[in-house]
């Protein structure tokens, strides 16, 4: 190789366009794929499927910080499901090709705030969400954009009087960075109020907790309202989780938190047979809470309970 060549290429080294250029591709597959699978699966668009978009909201709805303005979203799933899977096709081609890489950043960030505010919410710790990883790993091309690099907007440039190529529809980059400052304004008041439940949590947790003796708390379900190899859902007052009551065989009553322990988006239930499903990242456990496959480490969290007078009771 020519000392010339070498130097240019160890110019390009250092220039943000090429810095950025594997995070960026990294991204564009990703949500590539992601549009293209949501668009294949016909379950993400049935609201009658256990995996699609309407299970994802009513289970993340309950806990969710935004959960009283997804009604819209849970209403109109197959409509608001093709919007994202348009939306994530369209980000992933923007960032593939430099075509307004920084809009496409910041479409990215927008798609996946919501994500973390609902599915990702219960993570725990919060850290370990990958929707947080995603969100700011759009930060860096939001404010460099593509830096000239394989950019396909330069086709569509024009010469300026210095022979320089300028996009004949720019976006302005005083817009762009007061976007960016909204977006980063909203992942600050999302951190504090993720923040607050934990140090509550943390305080909450000096004291020492009594064991309760099943059947002795509080009521989760009259039996009756139980049937046979069904599951009715529940609000477990002694967590405020939600939660499921089972009676798998006639008179044996279980009961499980219905938060899964991977990301903490809650379970949905099949059938006895099938037992839950996580509608957000697919893990699977049994009928009695253990886990069968996908990327939760453990099952389900069993709740002692116990029938009094006819009172299905911690």
């Amino acid at each position: 190789m020519s000392p010339q060549l070498s130097d240019r290429w160890r110019a390009r080294a250092g220039e943000p366009g090429w810095l950025l250029l594997p995070l960026r591709a990294f991204l564009a597959y990703v949500f590539l794929y992601g549009g293209i699978s949501k668009i294949a699966d016909p379950r993400f668009l049935d609201g009658h499927s256990a995996l699609s978009l309407h299970a994802t909201v009513t289970a993340a709805r309950t806990a969710s910080p935004i959960g009283s303005f997804l009604g819209p979203v849970q209403s109109h799933s197959s409509a608001f499901g093709l919007l994202i899977a348009l939306g994530e096709l369209a980000v992933g081609v923007g960032l593939a090709c430099g075509l307004f890489t920084r809009v496409a950043a910041l479409g990215g960030m927008l798609l996946v705030l919501p994500l973390w505010l609902t599915v990702s919410w219960r993570a725990d710790p919060w850290y370990t969400s990958d929707d947080v990883v995603y969100l700011f790993a759009f930060t860096p091309i939001l404010i460099a954009g593509s830096g000239g690099v394989f950019e396909v907007t330069a086709l569509f440039s024009r010469p300026t009087a210095s022979g320089d190529r300028s996009p004949s529809n720019a976006i302005g980059r005083r817009s762009v960075l007061a976007a960016g400052a909204g977006a980063v304004t909203l992942l600050i008041a999302a951190a504090a109020a993720l923040l607050r439940p934990v140090h509550r949590s943390r305080q909450a947790g000096v004291a020492p907790t009594p064991v309760p003796t099943p059947g002795g708390g509080a009521v989760l379900a009259q039996a009756s309202a139980v049937a046979v190899g069904a599951a009715l859902p529940v609000t477990d007052p002694s967590t405020g989780d939600p939660a499921f009551v089972l009676q798998l065989q006639p008179g044996d009553f279980t009961a499980v938190d219905a938060v899964c322990p991977h990301q903490g988006c809650p379970v949905s239930y099949l059938s006895a047979s099938e037992g839950f499903v996580c509608p957000c990242h697919d893990s699977r456990f049994t009928s009695t809470g253990e886990r069968i496959s996908g990327p939760a480490t453990r099952g389900l969290t069993s709740i002692p309970v116990a029938v009094v007078d006819g009172e299905v009771r911690r």
